[in-house]
């Protein structure tokens, strides 16, 4: 066990105050507040950094080499702008994607949504050509999808039709 001086010597070590020994035991009075009036106290100065031993310097190897006359760094092609890394992405025409999914929602529709699909296809071609959008083989797919859809639900009919009138006209 420590005896209590040696207690109060750490506590004073860091910042603490308290009983001292010469003070029989008893807390010591506080110390008297500091005096404004004084020049400001600064730590000593610190202690000289260490010299480690010096390695031998690599040369600097040369950078790389500046751009032959007549060409400038960051050459662009003509067209693009400065900053912009990749051209603009083109977006498909919406009624071109419409165009082919009514015209093959057609086959469950006997052909119906099939027309509606034929005109949007020569809508969206129109609209492909004037704001030069990507979309041009959907819309003609949706053209194409829908004209044969039309015609095989035509045919289909047609031949029910003509099967069902041989049927009744022969009368056993």
């Amino acid at each position: 066990m420590t005896s209590p001086g040696d207690s109060d010597e750490w506590w004073k070590q860091y910042g603490g105050e308290g009983v001292s020994s010469e003070s029989g035991g008893h807390p010591s009075a506080p110390p008297p507040p500091p005096s404004y009036n004084s020049a400001p106290q600064y730590p000593a100065a610190p202690p000289q950094a260490q010299s480690y031993p010096s390695y031998p310097q690599q040369p600097v190897q040369p950078g790389p080499q500046p751009y032959p006359p007549g060409y400038q760094q960051g050459y662009q092609q003509p067209g693009y702008q400065p900053y912009g890394g990749y051209p603009p992405v083109r977006s498909s025409n919406g009624m071109a994607i419409a165009s082919l999914v009514t015209s093959l929602a057609g086959l469950a529709t006997c052909g119906v949504t099939s027309i509606v699909g034929v005109i949007l296809g020569f809508i969206a071609l129109n609209q492909i050509r004037e704001r030069n959008q990507d979309g041009r083989g959907l819309a003609l797919a949706g053209i194409w999808i829908g004209i044969g859809i039309i015609v095989l639900v035509v045919a289909y009919f047609v031949i029910v039709f003509v099967v069902i009138a041989n049927s009744s006209s022969n009368t056993y």
